[in-house]
């Protein structure tokens, strides 16, 4: 499912992501430090492993228009900027969608530094760094499965008519 936002003033904006069940949503937001335009396309897909001829494994991004439980879904998030001007300061926040738990090692941007939030997003830290309460009422380290919030700072400047795209993937519990 694809979903086209614009957003035409400087500022956070949250935007609906397509839902791809009543179990599967979410919401993101992004913001730009220079006046200007940046167009969003959001992409829902479910990851399927597939078999070569040889015996190897791949995996292959189809529709995820029916998504059962276990099964992975990658986000997309591209972004575009449809100014005239340069555009910096750019960071894009996507919400682990509920009843998912986010895959380690899939958060990807092209020259983005990319963090995680334990907290509903509230604070953001590399994952290494980030700390949970535990049972036993002491600080332990952060698993995916804590991570609420990923959020990419692009760095640098996008240029008019640029596109960059940020993704990562979930589990469905």
């Amino acid at each position: 499912m694809i979903k086209k936002n614009k957003l035409v003033k400087n500022g956070t904006k949250k935007l609906l992501v397509g839902v791809i069940s009543t179990l599967l949503f979410a919401s993101f937001h992004v913001s730009a430090a220079k006046q200007g335009h940046i167009e969003i396309t959001s992409k829902v897909q479910k990851v399927v492993p597939v078999e070569t001829a040889n015996g190897e494994k791949t995996y292959e991004l189809t529709s995820a228009s029916k998504v059962l439980p276990n099964e992975v879904v990658q986000y997309s998030t591209h972004f575009k900027n449809i100014s005239d001007e340069l555009a910096d300061g750019i960071q894009i926040v996507n919400p682990i969608p509920e009843h998912t738990v986010y895959l380690p090692n899939t958060a990807q941007g092209k020259n983005s530094d990319i963090v995680f939030s334990v907290d509903g997003g509230k604070q953001y830290g590399k994952a290494e760094s980030l700390k949970v309460k535990g049972k036993d009422g002491k600080l332990h380290v952060a698993k995916p499965s804590d991570y609420t919030h990923i959020r990419w700072q692009y760095q640098g400047k996008l240029s008019p008519s640029e596109e960059q795209v940020v993704t990562f993937r979930v589990r469905l519990l």
